[in-house]
């Protein structure tokens, strides 16, 4: 087996290390018992109140000569910019806008949006790992956002957008149907002007505006990279349970299942790095027009709200440059994940070829439990369609940098020929990069990627030293940080530690994220803990609002406790979710059986096709 993994927010290779083969240990019955040295509590910063709630009366429509007039932009100067006239803004159907605005309001709070899309909790923040509030930073952009706003004559967003930022070294921005900017550490900390932050600002907030979740397309493209996250979950969760699959009733393990045993628990940590990898290029899929657009409007929201954007002569030469640090920063985090992506398939192979994987595809009894279920369904299609996770992720709809700056520095000329905004002397940034609280996130940052390389690379003890000393186990550490301790320690054998982790992290005051809810439940039920998984799982039903997306994960408990006619009764309810084929097939993958419970006992072949192609 390949021993190395890419940690895909890093550059290096990994080194895979040797680990021990015991069993995670049944936990105690109480819940006493705590990470072994008593870390210190970060510092509490915080946060900004959610934005107002903005009530939708009627449908504004612009004032008379509120616009300028709309001009031709020159052809062969804009290239392949699909914007001909400027200024965009002054284009818009307010009518559309309404509509659009009001299904982007179709929820309430999470859920809210997007014609149900952003009901779907893996496109929103509480799918998104590493994020962190940064108030401070967060305190200075907001207003700006506010600006944006005043300068929009159509149907207003329902709130101002929620500003997290993800512990992370990617130059990127990302808006989520759910009214959620999120701005990678790495472009404030790489940006060396204001305008490249400002104009990213105004470039995510124009796809909320002009609500491209709603469109079909979006839809459509966002629903292929649910599919894949929900895969890269599907892999960690198999790997998880694979580990405590071997020994059947008498606890006798055969050479071939102590290797296979041995295969899954070196291999567990890889598939958390493609959960995590993945997550790195998990992006809403706009097509090329929807992100012209989106270029167009931030120009407009600039110059409406009197933004500093720099002279005409240096704006887009800086924002070339920008455009082609978000290109680099993309296409290596890309490669990272496909190399991670290959390091997991090689684990596949080697885990298949032992012969009590084999007897488990062909329904052989030589293994049993949650982990043999998963192999003999999950296991296989992981293995056939994990070459296509990546591809379904992470694409690159922008023009090429130098032919997007050419059409916005045309879109620019035509619309705002006399246009004045105000010189580019980077104080914005300054002021951020001078906070107590961007230096502590970014020193948080470093940290955790630290740590984070060490849990892959399988030096738990490592990184559960260092996540300790960035508060691992108090409810203050951001939810990221406790959720890779409990890990850690989960992949050590000690399950009360990892659940003291766990705890902190759900009822701490960082992001709550809905990975740590599966993977929290995943753990009780391998440990045999039916209650508290049960407790988990409709906490985290309340929590996320989207009872549809836990129901796989109530078959497995089902499923482990013995009890058929409710993983049946749950089997049927999750056959009948429409339009969201991800959910349907991972409750497949939980109970195969379940389209035919007469039979008894797993079907030998694998009874479903992902919908991934290949």
């Amino acid at each position: 087996m390949r021993n190395s993994v890419i940690l895909a927010a890093m550059t290096a290779a990994l080194a895979v290390a040797p680990m021990a083969d015991a069993a995670p240990k049944k936990k105690a019955p109480a819940r006493s018992a705590k990470p072994a040295a008593a870390p210190a509590a970060p510092p509490v910063m915080a946060d900004l109140p959610e934005p107002a709630y903005v009530p939708l009366s009627g449908c504004p429509v612009p004032a008379a000569g509120s616009l300028p007039v709309v001009k031709k932009i020159d052809k062969k100067a804009r290239g392949k910019f699909s914007i001909d006239k400027a200024p965009f803004i002054a284009t818009l159907d307010p009518g559309d806008l309404c509509v659009t605005n009001g299904k982007m309001r179709s929820g309430a709070g999470a859920t809210a949006g997007a014609m149900g899309l952003s009901s779907q909790v893996m496109n929103t923040r509480a799918a998104r790992m590493d994020l962190m509030t940064v108030p401070a930073v967060e305190a200075e952009l907001r207003p700006i956002l506010e600006a944006f706003a005043k300068a929009w004559p159509y149907a207003p967003l329902e709130r101002t957008p929620k500003i997290l930022f993800r512990a992370d070294e990617a130059y990127q921005a990302q808006a989520l149907p759910d009214n959620t900017i999120i701005v990678s550490m790495g472009l404030v900390e790489a940006a060396q002007s204001d305008s490249e932050l400002l104009f990213s600002l105004a470039h995510e907030y124009a796809h909320l505006l002009l609500g491209h979740f709603t469109k079909a397309e979006t839809i459509a493209g966002a629903k292929g990279a649910t599919q894949a996250v929900s895969m890269a979950w599907s892999a960690g969760s198999a790997f998880n349970a694979m580990k405590n699959s071997g020994g059947g009733a008498t606890g006798m393990l055969t050479s071939a299942q102590t290797g296979f045993d041995k295969g899954a628990r070196r291999s567990a940590p890889i598939a958390e790095a493609l959960r995590f990898a993945v997550d790195d290029i998990f992006a809403p899929s706009w097509n090329r027009d929807q992100e012209n657009q989106a270029d167009a409007l931030a120009i407009d929201l600039l110059v409406r709200s009197n933004m500093t954007i720099d002279s005409y002569a240096n704006v887009f030469a800086r924002l070339q440059k920008a455009f082609e640090t978000e290109k680099a920063s993309k296409d290596k985090r890309k490669a990272a994940a496909e190399a991670v992506q290959a390091s997991m398939a090689e684990a596949m192979k080697g885990v298949a070829t032992t012969t009590a994987t084999t007897a488990a595809f062909s329904g052989g009894a030589g293994m049993s439990g949650l982990g043999s279920s998963l192999l003999k369904t999950a296991g296989g299609t992981l293995l056939n369609n994990l070459p296509n996770i990546t591809k379904s992720l992470g694409g690159d709809s922008h023009l090429p940098p130098e032919e997007r700056r050419n059409g916005l520095a045309a879109y620019f000329q035509a619309g705002y020929p006399n246009a004045e905004p105000p010189i580019d002397n980077g104080a914005l940034l300054a002021r951020i990069k001078a906070k107590p609280d961007f230096a502590r996130a970014v020193s948080t940052r470093n940290a955790y990627l630290k740590a984070r390389g060490s849990y892959f690379a399988q030096d738990y003890a490592g990184a559960a030293a260092q996540l300790r000393g960035l508060g691992a186990g108090t409810r203050t550490a951001p939810t990221f940080v406790n959720y890779v301790a409990g890990l850690a320690a989960r992949d050590q054998g000690n399950v009360p530690m990892a659940a003291g982790f766990f705890d902190a992290a759900r009822t701490g005051s960082g992001v709550q994220n809905l990975q740590l809810y599966e993977t929290y439940t995943e753990m009780e039920i391998g440990a045999g803990d039916v209650k508290d998984s049960a407790a988990l799982i409709a906490e985290g039903k309340a929590r996320f609002k989207d009872p549809d997306h836990f129901k796989a994960v109530e078959i497995k408990r089902d499923v482990a406790a013995g009890d058929m006619a409710n993983a049946q009764l749950v089997y049927s309810a999750c056959m009948g979710v429409k339009g969201r084929d991800y959910i349907t097939e991972r409750c497949k993958a939980a109970m195969p059986a379940g389209a035919a419970p007469a039979q008894g006992g797993m079907p030998g072949g694998l009874p479903f096709k992902l919908p991934f192609g290949g």
